[in-house]
């Protein structure tokens, strides 16, 4: 089929979004086929892009699609006290701060499935060692991956994203909310979180919670949401036909009027930031994580640390590098 029926650059531009499912009438599963097609030109044929063969090397050598050191994995947390498990055990929940590399569902929806249980190995092995029960993902693709994934491999743990983790809190009163925010809100749904995994209303109920949240929705929103274009790998390739995804999603919010487009994914959050620097509309519009709404709601003084992007990779460390924790 490849080459013939479905073109390279078809299969290569898919973004796993899953959009295509949700309105199949037939209920095709396109998704499934185009990763296994990607797998065969990827293990059988070693054809994907030059791009992509960078992006393997980098996970296969350092856990980490950027190539950054793995042994710096964990110096995010050095000022902020976060301790590993290798120092505190005795804890309810696993802080799986890597999802923003989200190696493993890179790997597996580029059509790399060796690499991509290579790298699930490790972790459910460190996790395993370390008695891990729950996580906490940032990250819909980790998220996902350890949820759906990971239990294939010897991985069973209860998995939560954070919108979750924080939703619930704020519903205990467990987390104040008491600083105003000004200005139009609206809110992208991730792929991997809404048509994935149909979490939906947590994190508007969280925005709905921020005292003078204005909230609007974009013209595609909830299962018809529209993706930013850094899933199924696309994050580490280039668009090289057509219109860029996350400049026609940012021109949603822009219709709306829109002055902050609150995402609760690391991809979306980048993809979406690149938008409206490609719009030019740093100005009028900037993108946040509702983690980062919450923050400042809060009404905590202290500025969080500013984390280099490349040094909040926190997975897939040699095993005795435990993964950090919370309770």
């Amino acid at each position: 089929m490849v080459g013939g029926v479905i073109a390279l650059d078809e299969l290569w531009a898919c973004t796993n979004c899953m959009a295509c499912m949700e309105v199949c009438p037939v209920f095709n599963e396109h998704v499934p086929m185009i990763v296994g097609m990607r797998q065969y030109k990827v293990l059988m044929e070693a054809d994907f892009s030059p791009e992509l063969q960078l992006t393997y090397r980098n996970m296969e050598n350092n856990s980490n699609p950027w190539g950054i050191g793995a042994h710096t994995r964990g110096d995010w947390a050095k000022e902020l006290g976060v301790k590993t498990l290798a120092e505190d055990p005795d804890v309810e929940y696993l802080y799986y701060v890597g999802c923003s590399g989200s190696f493993d569902d890179s790997a597996m929806r580029g059509g790399n499935e060796y690499l991509s249980q290579t790298l699930m190995q490790v972790n459910i092995d460190a996790m395993n060692k370390y008695g891990v029960k729950k996580v906490i993902c940032t990250c819909p693709h980790g998220y996902n991956t350890i949820k759906k994934d990971y239990p294939h491999f010897g991985g069973n743990f209860e998995v939560y994203h954070h919108t979750e983790i924080i939703a619930d809190l704020i519903a205990q009163g467990r987390l104040k909310l008491k600083e105003q925010v000004s200005g139009l809100f609206t809110y992208h749904d991730s792929c991997f979180l809404g048509r994935y995994n149909d979490i939906y209303e947590q994190p508007r109920k969280i925005l709905a919670a921020v005292p003078g949240m204005k909230l609007s929705e974009m013209a595609s929103n909830h299962k018809r949401s529209f993706c930013c274009g850094a899933g199924g790998a696309r994050m580490w390739m280039e668009e090289d036909i057509g219109e860029r995804i996350n400049d026609m999603r940012t021109d949603q919010a822009i219709a709306i009027k829109a002055d902050t487009v609150a995402v609760a994914c690391p991809f979306c959050l980048t993809m979406i930031s690149d938008g409206i620097k490609d719009r030019e509309m740093e100005e009028k519009m900037n993108a946040l994580d509702i983690a980062e709404i919450v923050w400042k709601s809060m009404g905590i003084e202290e500025a969080p640390v500013d984390i280099p992007e490349e040094k909040s990779v926190e997975k897939n460390a040699p095993e005795e590098e435990a993964p950090a924790a919370t309770d």
